[in-house]
């Protein structure tokens, strides 16, 4: 069973698929998506952000999604959704969801369980 985080990213007109991340990789997904949406070379950069996390293997009945990451960079909205979380993912992920803040993003936090 592998556990996930959905990422749905709209930036300047350039709205990829949703994309599945392996939740260990959440914390440092969400710092780098930092650097993308900020990108003047939006396209390239989300490319690699894709190849970078994006889980590539098969899903799974088993696998379960967490929650979702919802990006609009044009709005400045980030919304970090999750029904649970480890502590130490959760954690990470705040001190990265405040970064939003200090760039005058609006950061919606739900998160319904942290264990």
């Amino acid at each position: 069973m592998t556990d996930c985080a959905m990422y749905n990213i709209s930036v300047k007109g350039y709205h990829p698929s949703t994309i599945c991340v392996i939740i260990d990789s959440l914390p440092d997904s969400l710092a780098s998506v930092i650097d993308v949406i900020q990108s003047p070379l939006i396209q390239d950069s989300m490319g690699e952000f894709i190849q970078d996390f994006a889980r590539t293997d098969e899903i799974m009945p088993s696998d379960r999604t967490l929650g979702f990451v919802v990006i609009n960079s044009d709005k400045k909205v980030v919304s970090f959704s999750f029904s649970e979380l480890r502590k130490t993912i959760f954690d990470k992920c705040e001190k990265t969801l405040d970064d939003f803040r200090k760039k005058g993003f609006t950061v919606e936090i739900d998160v319904s369980k942290v264990v």
